[in-house]
C-alpha cells in the first residue's frame, strides 16, 4: 500500500491509497490520518479508486477516523469507483456512516454545500 496526499486548503485533505488496505497497512494509515486530524484538517477525502483489495480491519478504521473527526466537528469522505471496493463497502454499510463520492469533485462540492 502507498498513501499520497494533497491539500486543497487548511481545512481539505486528500489521501490517496494505492494497492491493497489491509491490516498491513494499519501503522500508515493511523498515523496519516492522526497526523491529518492534529493538523486541523477538518474534511478528510480518502481516495481509494486504486485500492485493489480491501480488509475488514481497513473497514473498521474506516469508521473508527469517521468517529474522530465527528469529535472534531470533521468529516470523511471516500472516493470509489464501481468494482470490489465499492461493492464491499455497499455490503458493509460503510457507506451509510461515510459518504461516498465517485469522484474528488463530487466530494469537494458536496462538502462546500453542507457549508
Amino acid at each position: 500500500m502507498v498513501i499520497s496526499e494533497q491539500q486543497v486548503n487548511n481545512e481539505v485533505i486528500i489521501e490517496t491509497i494505492v494497492g491493497r488496505f489491509d491490516q498491513n497497512a494499519r501503522q500508515e494509515y493511523k498515523w496519516r490520518m492522526d497526523l491529518a486530524i492534529n493538523a486541523g484538517y477538518r474534511h478528510v477525502i480518502l481516495d481509494v479508486t486504486e485500492v485493489t483489495f480491501i480488509d475488514s480491519a481497513a473497514l473498521g478504521w474506516l469508521v473508527l477516523s469517521q468517529r474522530k473527526l465527528n469529535r472534531v466537528q470533521g468529516r470523511m469522505s471516500l472516493i470509489v469507483q464501481d468494482g470490489i471496493v465499492r461493492d464491499i463497502l455497499n455490503i458493509t454499510e460503510v457507506g451509510d456512516w461515510i459518504p461516498v463520492f465517485r469522484t474528488q469533485q463530487e466530494a469537494l462540492k458536496a462538502k462546500w454545500e453542507k457549508s
